[in-house]
């Protein structure tokens, strides 16, 4: 099930007028370790780092956090595994609010043209954990659901869909 969906649209000049004033500040500031080492490997820093920025936003948009609610620019990220596919990555503090809020998977894809940079990211929401012989018959703890009643925001919802 998707936790959440975020898109950014940047304009790659804007990096590129950023990386010049700031250098390497910049990078210090943005970037997490593993997208650092990609970054020393790139032929064309101000596009990787307008995509790595714009893959960011995108992420805390669909975290439904955004830059804030204790989520820093350097507490997600994008890394491209071996087949030049991007992969989401958490910093210790990412992942531990990653988990608070039940983020799962999470999945991104950037592109570029004609001087844009846009990212789309969706994250899934983390599977319950299942524990064997815990749960009660009639009963579901993670959900909404308890001995046959569905609470919804509107009110309760018997067995026979009828709102009360």
């Amino acid at each position: 099930m998707i936790f959440g969906i975020g898109i950014d649209v940047l304009e790659a000049r804007r990096m590129h007028a950023s990386y010049a004033r700031f250098g390497t500040h910049l990078l210090d500031r943005l970037l997490l370790p593993q997208e650092r080492r990609q970054f020393e490997l790139t032929r064309r820093p101000e596009r990787f780092l307008a995509m790595r920025f714009a893959a960011k936003e995108a992420i805390v948009k669909a975290m439904g956090t955004g830059f804030a609610h204790g989520v820093w620019i350097r507490d997600v990220g994008v890394v491209q595994n071996a087949w030049g596919k991007p992969e989401v990555i958490y910093s210790a503090r990412g992942e531990r609010l990653r988990r608070r809020l039940g983020v799962g998977e999470g999945h991104v894809t950037l592109t570029d043209e004609a001087g844009l940079i846009v990212a789309v990211a969706v994250l899934l929401r983390r599977a319950p954990k299942v524990r064997a012989g815990r749960a009660r018959a009639g009963k579901v703890r993670a959900g909404k659901v308890r001995a046959g009643k569905v609470r919804a925001a509107a009110g309760s919802v018997s067995k026979r869909g009828s709102v009360r």
